[in-house]
């Protein structure tokens, strides 16, 4: 893993090889205690793996699936409640509040994860938010988690 700091944010790069190693990435974005975290990788690049080692982590027991067509999937946790949100299929903001989405991310209780969210990039939304990116090139998988200051 190096680190390396730009705009005080801190960015993590890390490679997974398997699987299992998607727990360490969880484990370091939730030593940052997020409220927002943002997933962006192609079809396939672990968004949801990813999620589903969250939710465990989190004390989920639902069985957490992609949310590409249910758009917004919930899952209880001890504390409250995860937000898994897929906005590949949304067209503006405008669509994103008026389906009442927005609310979501200013819930008390609450943790959202967004595949895809370039909708919401330059929003309030994702003030503070942890960034993960995934990339996958010959079967490896780069990860970067960005964690604002």
């Amino acid at each position: 893993m190096t680190e390396k700091s730009s705009n005080n944010s801190q960015v993590h790069q890390l490679r997974i090889q398997t699987i299992e190693e998607w727990q360490s990435i969880v484990d370091l974005v939730l030593r940052s205690e997020p409220k927002v975290i943002l997933l962006t990788g192609n079809l396939g690049a672990g968004k949801t793996t990813f999620t589903q080692y969250l939710a465990k982590s989190l004390g989920s027991n639902n069985d957490v699936t992609s949310p590409t067509f249910s758009i917004v999937n919930v899952y209880e946790i001890p504390d409250g409640i995860l937000y898994h949100m897929d906005l590949y299929r949304l067209e503006s903001y405008d669509e994103l509040f008026n389906a009442g989405i927005e609310e979501y991310f200013f819930e008390d209780k609450a943790i959202c994860i967004v595949e895809w969210p370039d909708l919401i990039m330059d929003t309030d939304l994702t003030v503070n938010a942890v960034q993960v990116e995934i990339d996958v090139h010959d079967g490896e998988r780069k990860v970067n988690v960005i964690v604002q200051p």
